[in-house]
């Protein structure tokens, strides 16, 4: 049984559920995202004034995060804040020099992983390792974006001897799906949760009795519905002026995670022969 983490903060959560949330939640999630340090000395009142939204709007987004009312969600937001844990290193301007670009960027990846180490559950985590592990066949969705980062997954867990294919294009995701059986794994990656062609794929997968996995951003998009694990990567948008650059570095971390975890779980001969291979292709070939 995996030992259950520290909770997620204030602003992971609301930046995993934010998609999913109604009009008025979101302006007032916009103002705790933005304003964080103001919201902690605001009143249910001044906060609704200021989100133009309404004191039941206010406490709805408090209790949807899961404290009791407005006042538990600030003094949770203070500590968070206080700790040190939400550090923004601002927009990329195009007067920046490479110094300042090296100091945002690497930092926004930095903040990135400090959010997925408290967003990823670890139960969720136990759940995904002990199918791959027992996985008679491994299918790894993705299209656009994020068919590069099914290729990673399938890179990188391949190489420890899964059983794994990645399909990016999406009729052979959905022709392929409806193949898998009980003992099978599919494992769809979508940044927003909401790729069409992904979602359909995991949902004939979980149909034809295939355990369903999804990695993704947001803890209740359209991908989470149709996925019996949800491991979830948390992101810091880099902002480029106006433009919006997604962080994937929470994505490659969880891959990564996953790796290291089957491959430790294995049985001493076949880790052994394992780390024989991986050896002997490292010591013909420079990569």
């Amino acid at each position: 049984m995996a030992t259950p983490g520290p909770t997620p903060g204030v602003l992971v959560q609301i930046e995993s559920l934010l998609p999913t949330m109604r009009q008025a939640e979101q302006k007032v999630a916009d103002l705790v995202l933005t304003k964080s340090g103001d919201v902690v000395h605001m009143s249910v009142t001044e906060a609704a004034d200021a989100s133009g939204t309404s004191e039941a709007t206010v406490i709805r987004l408090a209790r949807r995060l899961g404290y009791p009312g407005f006042a538990a969600m600030k003094i949770a937001l203070a500590m968070e804040m206080h700790a040190g844990q939400r550090v923004e290193p601002g927009s990329l301007t195009p007067s920046d020099d490479l110094r300042t670009i090296k100091e945002k960027v690497l930092r926004t990846n930095v903040g990135s992983l400090e959010d997925t180490l408290e967003l990823l559950d670890d139960d969720s985590l136990e759940s995904a390792v002990d199918a791959l592990i027992r996985a008679r066949r491994i299918e790894v969705y993705g299209v656009g974006r994020s068919a590069a980062m099914a290729q990673h997954a399938y890179a990188t867990l391949m190489e420890i001897g899964l059983p794994i294919a990645a399909i990016t294009d999406p009729h052979l995701q959905a022709t392929s799906a409806v193949q898998l059986g009980r003992s099978d794994v599919a494992f769809a990656i979508t940044f927003t949760g909401n790729a069409r062609d992904t979602v359909e794929a995991l949902q004939l997968a979980r149909d034809a009795g295939a355990t369903t996995i999804c990695l993704t951003r947001h803890a209740r998009s359209p991908i989470t519905q149709v996925a019996d694990v949800v491991l979830l990567a948390a992101a810091r948008l880099k902002s480029v002026e106006t433009y919006q650059q997604l962080d994937r570095v929470g994505q490659v971390a969880v891959i990564e995670l996953l790796c290291t975890a089957v491959l430790l779980r294995q049985e001493p001969e076949r880790l052994d022969a394992l780390l024989r291979g991986r050896k002997a292709v490292s010591s013909s070939k420079h990569y």
